[in-house]
């Protein structure tokens, strides 16, 4: 019996390192012949060397990276640009409403790593040589080829699909300066022709203790022609503000308008307001192209009436929601023709205290 029993679980032991290993799908692959099918899935090594830059949309944000790992990101609806993100030889720069900073990580690593898998084509061609192979890993049913590497402050998961090859998830992992747990991961869409090669359309991303962001990609286009300056202005668009005491002039950086009323962004921030000396439940004259309005300004979400009062008709200034630089014009279950009619990117407006 007991002989009976060691036999079992030696085959019990056996089964899982044969499950549990690369050639369990029926290819002793190494990292480097996994890395190679991943590099054809995606269009093959000479097309693929052929591209000098790729430029693509997710919403309002404009990626544009060159073959050789130089990356910019550029946030805001045309022609606006409120933020813009330079990866360029090994430094990452953020450049917010004209406040340029230096990314560090783990944030940093993100976009180093980001800026090589784009420039390959959401291949694994920038990173060979550097991956190591950990056999398999399951997802609910689906098993995927997992290959690490350590780069900066992170360690970094690629998976792949055994049955095309494409990179299906990512995932950044560590801790941040503060020695917090730091971890994003990205899970890719099909692989679909675009321009020859083959490339995710979607992609889905969160990090550990934040909301997660579903990415459409638009507008892909490749070998577009760039200034030589390119990839080092890290300029952006978000027009003037002049503030002093009561009054302030800027411009609209966006705008929503429905049937329930109109929202309207500006590039006022805090400084600005400290300016202008405003305080919760001040009375203002907004003005744009010729129309007056009056709105009621708070200083912090917590101080605006609640939803109920709110319904009944408001016209408010606030902080934008969910801890945004800049403050937002709301005007909620009222006419709001006259104004929306006025409306476009970088309009001059105007803040008057009564």
């Amino acid at each position: 019996m007991k002989r009976s029993i060691l036999a079992g679980t030696a085959a019990a032991v056996f089964l899982w390192m044969v499950l549990s290993s690369p050639s369990s799908a029926g290819e002793d692959l190494s990292s480097k012949a996994l890395v190679q099918k991943n590099i054809e899935a995606s269009g093959g090594r000479e097309k693929l060397s052929q591209v000098q830059n790729l430029s693509f949309r997710t919403g309002n944000t404009r990626f544009v990276v060159a073959a050789n790992g130089e990356f910019k990101l550029s946030i805001g609806k045309d022609p606006v640009v409120t933020e813009v993100i330079l990866v360029k030889d090994g430094r990452v720069q953020r450049n917010s409403y004209n406040t340029v900073t230096d990314i560090s990580d783990p944030e940093k690593t993100v976009y180093l790593t980001l800026a090589r898998l784009y420039a390959g084509l959401f291949s694994l061609m920038k990173f060979e040589g550097e991956l190591k192979l950990e056999g398999f890993k399951s997802f609910g049913p689906e098993k995927l080829y997992h290959l690490t590497a350590k780069s900066g402050a992170l360690n970094v998961d690629f998976f792949l699909r055994p049955d095309d090859s494409h990179l299906k998830r990512l995932v950044f992992h560590g801790k941040t300066t503060d020695g917090d747990i730091y971890e994003v991961n990205t899970d890719f869409g099909p692989f679909e022709a675009v321009e020859g090669f083959n490339i995710p359309l979607s992609w889905f991303s969160s990090q550990v203790g934040t909301r997660g962001n579903l990415a459409e990609v638009t507008e892909v286009k490749l070998n577009q022609p760039l200034s030589g300056d390119f990839f080092s202005e890290i300029k952006v668009n978000v027009g003037v503000t002049k503030a002093e005491p009561g009054r302030m002039k800027g411009n609209v950086l966006d705008f929503n308008s429905s049937p329930y009323g109109l929202s309207v962004s500006t590039n006022w921030r805090k400084n600005d307001i400290e300016k202008a000396g405003l305080r919760t439940g001040d009375k203002l004259s907004f003005l744009v192209e010729g129309v007056e309005s009056e709105v009621v300004f708070y200083a912090t979400p917590g101080e605006i009436p609640n939803q109920s009062e709110l319904a009944q008709g408001a016209r408010l200034m606030m902080p934008m929601p969910r801890g945004g630089d800049t403050y937002v014009i709301q005007f909620i279950a009222v006419d709001t023709v006259p104004i929306a009619s006025k409306l476009k990117p970088l309009t001059p407006i105007e803040i008057r205290k009564k």
